[in-house]
This record gives structure tokens, C-alpha cells and sequence, in this order.
């Protein structure tokens, strides 16, 4: 436990009230009067703890759950305890708490970067069986400055340097940050006024770890930073101006851009290397994180490359991001790379999500069932593609399959089924997520969207 320290001015002292929480919510796009279940990550911390007093209180009239959420990452020996703790507190305001705990041997290097992202799959993951499609976050305005202070360092473009939205989507929940304007020392003050306990983590003290470091400078009135405030602005500029190019580019790609349901991306050459430089590379950018399933694009350095190589007129086979793009007659095509594809997942009633970019709707039980890649030996064992699907067979071997027990059940995108009265009650949709593609409709073809001259077609 640790005492609150709250700077003695009268912003830093002002409390979060229910009224300014419920216009924040509303601006984040979370109303009460909808009764959508919902959730909150709560560590423990001082910040997730306000978060949730906060939540707890609006939600009070709500017809709907909020379930406070805790990741046990089981680094340090008293976690379980501590998460015990949490969900005392949790209970004790009234919110449904769940722990979820984090299974894995030693962990050596990259510690919070592994942390982070099991955090956040284990989180999703419970979101997406639990029907929860909104996650409470308690980013706030500090950890938006570290955020943009260590996108700057790492070399990160215009969208990178946006920083945290408010909402975020994810392939299994939308991340949801009401709090990202508001001063941590207000989120104390919240907590003081609420009289709430909360752990304190050892690793923030911790200045191995770059973010450590970054806000012992932004707390200190000596450094030269500029104010959490000002570069959060920063921020804020840099989303708006990223949202600007994104409107540019799909303007100036409209027609040049193939979307197909087998989940691969073609977009016209010509029309590419007709864009300036930055809306060149973000037309790159969408098109590797649609088919890859990535949340964020790959880095600006990465695809530089790729769009020189689209200016000159050069062709290349490349990888890049769990993709691989071709360039040739005319076009550049982005194709799901198969070593990066997910495993085998189990089917789930009603709705599952397969390699962050197939939705898998079943109106029938799957129970039994599982979905993985195609992969080049089953795909092999299938009669002669149908017209129109003379595709580069080592993309086909990244689409999903449907399994039991006994073998292949489905490849929906083939139109193959063991068992054809399953054809309606399965339905596979790719869904590309990437907000310059959101306009372009599967199939606006720029020609045959035949995929030819590749090798290993079928």
C-alpha cells in the first residue's frame, strides 16, 4: 500500500466528479442507458482503482454488468495475493471481478513487452467469450506523453506518433480510454475522495525500463521535456493530421484497390506510384495490416522500401509484417504469409475470430469443431478450384478450414463441405482492419481478380 501523494494546487486536488465521469463516458462513447455488459482492467494500481470507483458509481443504474478484470502475470511472488486483494475491492463497490492468469516458464528479456502483450490477449480473450465488446482503460494524460516520448525515440510516423486514441479497435474487443485527458494526480485525488486502496508495483520504480525513466524526467521541473499537456497535444495533432492523409489516400485510390474475400489485397501500380510519399506508404501500410490481421502497421523504415520499389517500376518478392508482397505486371499484391498464420482455435457458438482477420458465424452447435489454416496437404486433396478462384496456391493454403476428430469438415471460401447442409449455417467473412480500406467494398476490382504469373498457382 502507499500513501497518496497529490500535489497541493487546486486543479491536482479536484476530484473527478459523477457528472464530469459521465460527460468523459459519453465522449468515449459509453452511455448507461444502453445496458451493454461491461468491463474494466483493474491491476490494482492507484489509477485502475479510481477507474473503477468511478465506472462503479456511474454504472450504479445501469441495467447492465461491469466485471473488473485482473491479470495475475505470476512475475513477482505475491501477485496471487494481490489479486485476491483486488477482487475484494472490486466486490466490495460492486463490480463482478475475474482474475486471469498469466501461464508461462521463465521469463528473462523483454519482460514488459511480453507482460504487456499476454495482458492484453488474455484480456480480449475473455471479452470475446464473454460478449463484452467495450474495455475500460485507465490511460491518462501522463501515459500519453511517455507514449509519445518513446514512439519519437523509436522512429514512429505520423500515425505512430498519434499515440493512444480514446477507442481502439481490436480483433476481439474495443479498447476504451475515457480517462486519457484527465492528470494522474486528479485520478488520485478521485481515489483519496473514494478512500479506496491500491497496490503499488514495484516495476514502476524500476528505471531499467525505458517508461520509468521517461516519467522521472517528465516529473521533474528541471528537464528541458516539455509539459505532459503539450506533448499530448502533439499527440492530438498527429491523429488528426493522420485521419486527413487517410481521406487523401482512399480519395486518390478509389478503383485502384482489389479487396477479396479469399483475404488477399491488390492494388494497382500506377495509381501507387502516383501518390506522394507519405500517402504512398500508408496505401502500403493498410494493405499489409488488413491481411495480416494487425491492430498497427508495420514500422515507416520498413515500408519505405516497398513503396522506392514501387516508384522505380522495379519488381520483387518481399515479406514484410506476416505478409508477402509481389510486385509484377502492374500491380502490388499482398498475400498472407503461412508461417505467420494462427493455429488451430476452437470453433465457439456463435462467433469466432481466426487469425485477427476471418469472422466465423455458426447458427448450429460447434462443439467438437476447431478452424486453422488450410494448409498445402489438405489443400492438396481437394478437387480442381471452381472458375474464378485461380489463386496462388500458397495464399490458399493460408484460408480457413474447418476440423473434427475425424478430418477436414469445411473450407467455406472454396465452397467444399464434407457435409453440404452445413453450407448455410456457416458463414466466413474476411474483414480487413484498416480505416483507409474501410470505404473499399471486397471485390472493387481493378481487372481480373485473378491472381496470375505467380509461383506455385494453381
Amino acid at each position: 500500500m502507499s500513501a497518496l501523494a497529490v500535489p497541493d494546487t487546486p486543479t491536482a486536488r479536484r476530484p473527478i466528479a459523477p457528472a464530469e465521469f459521465g460527460r468523459l463516458a459519453a465522449a468515449a462513447g459509453l452511455f448507461p442507458h444502453r445496458g451493454e455488459p461491461l468491463a474494466v482492467a483493474v491491476s490494482g494500481g492507484a489509477d485502475s482503482m479510481a477507474l473503477a470507483h468511478l465506472i462503479a458509481a456511474w454504472a450504479g443504474s445501469r441495467r447492465g454488468t461491469v466485471t473488473a478484470l485482473t491479470v495475475d502475470h505470476r512475475l513477482r511472488r505475491e501477485s496471487a495475493a494481490e489479486a485476491v486483494s483486488v477482487s475484494k475491492w472490486a466486490r466490495a463497490i460492486g463490480l463482478r471481478h475475474e482474475t486471469l492468469t498469466w501461464y508461462h516458464g521463465d521469463v528473462t528479456h523483454r519482460i514488459q513487452e511480453r507482460a504487456r502483450t499476454a495482458r492484453y490477449q488474455l484480456l480480449g480473450s475473455w471479452c470475446l467469450r464473454a460478449g463484452v465488446t467495450n474495455l475500460l482503460l485507465a490511460h491518462h494524460l501522463e501515459d500519453q506523453a511517455e507514449t509519445f516520448l518513446m514512439r519519437l525515440a523509436a522512429g514512429s510516423g505520423i500515425r505512430g506518433l498519434g499515440c493512444m486514441r480514446v477507442r481502439t479497435p481490436t480483433e476481439t474487443v474495443e479498447l476504451v480510454r475515457p480517462l486519457l485527458g484527465v492528470p494522474k494526480s486528479r485520478l488520485r485525488a478521485t481515489l483519496k475522495l473514494h478512500g479506496g486502496d491500491f497496490l503499488e508495483d514495484p516495476s514502476n520504480q524500476d528505471e531499467r525500463y525505458t517508461r520509468v525513466r521517461l516519467r522521472r524526467l517528465l516529473g521533474d521541473p528541471a528537464s528541458a521535456l516539455p509539459a505532459p499537456a503539450q506533448l499530448a497535444d502533439a499527440a492530438r495533432a498527429f491523429r488528426n493530421l493522420d485521419a486527413v492523409a487517410d481521406r487523401a489516400a482512399a480519395v486518390r485510390l478509389r478503383g485502384a484497390v482489389l479487396v477479396s474475400p479469399l483475404g488477399f489485397l491488390a492494388i494497382d501500380q500506377a495509381a501507387c506510384a502516383a501518390l506522394p510519399d507519405l500517402l504512398a506508404l500508408r496505401c502500403v501500410a493498410a494493405a499489409v495490416q488488413a491481411v495480416a490481421g494487425r491492430c498497427y502497421p508495420p514500422r515507416t523504415t520498413s515500408l519505405r522500401r516497398i513503396v522506392e520499389r514501387i516508384h522505380s517500376g522495379t519488381g520483387g518478392r518481399f515479406t514484410l509484417g506476416g505478409t508477402i508482397l509481389t510486385l509484377g505486371e502492374g500491380q502490388l499484391l499482398v498475400t498472407r504469409e503461412p508461417r505467420a498464420v494462427s493455429g488451430s482455435l476452437p470453433l465457439r457458438f456463435p462467433m469466432s475470430v481466426w487469425d485477427h482477420r476471418f469472422r466465423i458465424a455458426s447458427d448450429v452447435s460447434t462443439e467438437g469443431l476447431t478452424v486453422g489454416a488450410l494448409g498445402a496437404r489438405d489443400l492438396g486433396s481437394l478437387p480442381v478450384l471452381p472458375p474464378g478462384q485461380r489463386v496462388c496456391r500458397t495464399h490458399l493454403a493460408t484460408l480457413p478450414a474447418i476440423r473434427d476428430l475425424d478430418g477436414l469438415v469445411a473450407v467455406p471460401h472454396l465452397n467444399w463441405w464434407r457435409d453440404k447442409r452445413l453450407r448455410s449455417s456457416i458463414q466466413v467473412a474476411f474483414e480487413p482492419r484498416s480505416t483507409l480500406l474501410a470505404g473499399v467494398s471486397p471485390l472493387s476490382a481493378i481487372g481480373d481478380c485473378r491472381i496470375t504469373g505467380h509461383r506455385g498457382q494453381a
